[in-house]
C-alpha cells in the first residue's frame, strides 16, 4: 500500500513542478519585448565599459600625449604593446612606434590604469572587434588615434586645491 501511495504522491509533485514551471513561462510571455535590430538599432554602451583602447592626440600640440615610458608595456600581462621613442632636441622623449595586438589583449585595463601621462584610453564607442584577417588585430598608432572630444577634456585643477594638495 505505500508503494502505491508514494507512487502517486511522485505524481502529484510531478504535475506541481509542472504548474510552476507554466506559471513562470506565462508571466514572461505578457512581458514587453527587449528585442533590437542589430545593426540599425544598437543599445548605448556604458560609459565604463572596456571595448577598445585608444591612444589618445592632442589635436593643439599636434602630437600624441605618450612620452614613451614604458610603463603600459610593462603592466601588461600578456606583453602585446610594443613601444619605441626617442629623446628630441628640446631633452623629451617622444614615442615613434606604438603597436598593439588585440588578437592577444584582454582587455584588463592595466596599461589605461598604468600610464601616468593619460595617453590610453578606453572608448566605449566601438562595439565591434571582430575581423576577417586576423592580421588586422595588430593596430599601429595611427589607427589607434582618438581625438578627445571637448565634453571629455579633463577638467584644469584649481589653484587653491594644487597648492593644498602640494603642501599635504
Amino acid at each position: 500500500m505505500g508503494a502505491i501511495l508514494s507512487y502517486f504522491k511522485n505524481i502529484l509533485a510531478g504535475f506541481w513542478n509542472l504548474v510552476l514551471g507554466l506559471s513562470v513561462t506565462t508571466k514572461y510571455l505578457f512581458k514587453k519585448t527587449n528585442t533590437q535590430q542589430y545593426p540599425e538599432e544598437r543599445m548605448p554602451l556604458p560609459a565604463r565599459s572596456r571595448s577598445m583602447i585608444k591612444l589618445i592626440y592632442d589635436g593643439e600640440k599636434d602630437q600624441f600625449n605618450c612620452v614613451a615610458c614604458m610603463m603600459c608595456a610593462k603592466a601588461c600581462p600578456n606583453s602585446c604593446i610594443k613601444l619605441e621613442g626617442v629623446r628630441g632636441p628640446d631633452g623629451k622623449r617622444r614615442m615613434t612606434t606604438f603597436k598593439l595586438d588585440f588578437s592577444t589583449c584582454i582587455f584588463c585595463g592595466y596599461c589605461v590604469e598604468a600610464c601616468g601621462f593619460d595617453a590610453l584610453t578606453f572608448v566605449s564607442e566601438e562595439y565591434e572587434n571582430s575581423v576577417y584577417k586576423r592580421g588586422s588585430l595588430l593596430q599601429d598608432e595611427q589607427a589607434m588615434k582618438w581625438v578627445r572630444p571637448p565634453h571629455l577634456a579633463p577638467k584644469p585643477e584649481e589653484p587653491a586645491a594644487a597648492a593644498a594638495g602640494a603642501q599635504a
